[in-house]
């Protein structure tokens, strides 16, 4: 019980510092989802308020984080600061990506792995039957 509440503490911890990414680097977030949307456009303070208020950064990082973390235990995975589109369909195909890539990975891995350790293998099974 002490091992799995460990790691559900790192867990959290892990969650909480990537969602408060955005106001730990010292940018404002309104003016990072401006200058991804609009790359021309200049940032005034009134545009700000607005991208603040439509992607609800108005309330505070904890808010948001909390908000995210809220839907994420219903299953929703977000939306995008910058499209505004639900994030779950890219997650889902960079998850298939990342899949396919680590199970090609893991192949050439054992393949390799065989091919280094046949030879020894070999002359360790002759060793024997001699």
């Amino acid at each position: 019980m002490k091992y799995l509440a460990g790691r559900l503490g790192t867990l959290l911890a892990v969650v909480a510092v990537i969602g408060l990414l955005p106001w730990l680097t010292r940018t404002d977030p309104a003016r990072t989802i401006l200058h991804a949307r609009y790359a021309d456009r200049a940032p005034t303070p009134e545009t700000l308020a607005a991208i603040r208020a439509e992607t609800g950064l108005d309330g505070g990082p904890l808010h948001v984080l909390g908000g995210w973390l809220g839907g994420l235990l219903r299953g929703d995975l977000g939306e995008s600061w910058v499209s505004g589109q639900p994030v779950g369909p890219d997650v889902t195909a960079a998850l298939g990506n990342s899949l396919t890539l680590m199970g090609v990975s893991l192949a050439v891995a054992v393949l390799l792995a065989l091919a280094l350790s046949a030879a020894t293998l070999r002359r360790g099974a002759a060793r024997r039957i001699v």
